[in-house]
């Protein structure tokens, strides 16, 4: 079967990249034909014009974009992002659009006059080559059937590329190091908040010695409304490293013992620790993560992280779960009946 992805191409850059990439490299182990067309990334409110033969060949798996004409020699067109109707209007293989984000994403910009990005899945779920409207994380069903109508389909897990992001490989070196180093990321993400996670951290760091939290992806001048929390950290010895955003974060969880995270959905940050071998605590009810809490309770999170300090348990079997394999064993059987409507 002949796949084509349309998504930005933008390694290191951009999320939903990320999983697009992460699912055409499954589509290929799953033995189908994969075209990867760039649609453009946009920065600053500007899209960048596609790239044609822009390579990833990160972790053994090369990816090549390719030209949109070959759009017209596939058999179903995998929308992770609005492409040009001259890329379509030729070619009237099924669609499949993926939906990345979570409703309150998409939801949120929407209500504050910012662009169009909920009501425009309404629109593109009524078009006649529209067979499914895909998602991952299926706690998210009541909201999106509203929306999707039949033509919804959740998937339990999203894939990982377990060949880059596994236990074994190289590890970053940590100015800041512990003897307990805790990763914490996601401060960009709008529609979660890391204040009442910092929180816990504070309220944890005056209690247990010798653990590091660190910051990656920390977004860039740092607001100063941080500075008591972080200064707080600092002084109790428990702040470790603060960056930006970085690329090669298997090589960043590697060097965690621990990952913490407000979400609690299997985000891709929870998703690549856990394949990595790194223990995840997150927010009430993921269904993945060795212990689920409330942030809002700092006393919650001190007692996991004792926990973990004590006890690592071994993330392997649940790493499996995001493994290419349990994906396209999925996704095979969607694009069949897809093929068969």
């Amino acid at each position: 079967m002949k796949i084509c992805h349309i998504a930005p191409f933008a390694p290191n850059r951009c999320g939903l990249y990320e999983a697009a990439r992460d699912m055409a490299r499954a589509d290929v182990l799953g033995g189908n034909i994969v075209y990867f067309v760039d649609a453009g990334v946009t920065v600053g409110g500007v899209r960048e014009d596609p790239k044609i033969g822009a390579i990833d060949d990160r972790a053994g798996f090369r990816l090549a974009t390719a030209d949109p004409a070959m759009i017209n020699d596939s058999d179903i067109i995998v929308l992770h992002t609005g492409a040009p109707d001259i890329w379509l209007v030729k070619c009237q293989a099924p669609i499949i659009w993926v939906v990345h984000g979570r409703p309150l994403a998409c939801f949120r910009p929407e209500s504050q006059g910012k662009g169009n990005s909920y009501s425009l899945y309404k629109d593109v779920a009524t078009w006649k080559r529209t067979k499914k409207m895909l998602y991952f994380w299926e706690e998210f069903k009541p909201h999106w059937d509203a929306v999707f109508g039949n033509k919804g389909v959740a998937l339990d897990y999203p894939v990982i590329d377990e060949a880059r992001f596994s236990p074994e490989g190289e590890k970053i070196k940590l100015q800041n190091e512990g003897k307990f180093n805790v990763l914490i990321c996601d401060s960009s993400r709008e529609d979660i908040d890391l204040y009442e996670t910092v929180v816990s951290c504070v309220e944890t760091a005056n209690e247990i010695t010798g653990i590091k939290f660190h910051f990656f992806g920390f977004e860039h001048p740092i607001q100063p409304c941080w500075n008591p929390l972080l200064e707080k950290l600092k002084k109790l010895g428990c702040l470790g490293d603060i960056y930006g955003r970085m690329g090669d974060m298997e090589k960043i969880y590697r060097s965690m013992d621990c990952l913490i995270s407000p979400n609690r959905i299997i985000t891709r940050t929870i998703g690549e620790a856990i394949s990595c071998g790194v223990n995840v605590i997150a927010q009430n009810p993921c269904k993945i993560a060795d212990y689920t809490i409330d942030f809002a309770q700092p006393e919650q999170l001190k007692e996991a992280l004792k926990k973990l300090m004590n006890n690592k348990p071994d993330t392997t079997e649940r790493a499996k779960l995001l493994s290419s394999k349990k994906y396209y064993e999925k996704i095979n059987k969607i694009y069949k009946e897809v093929q068969d409507a």
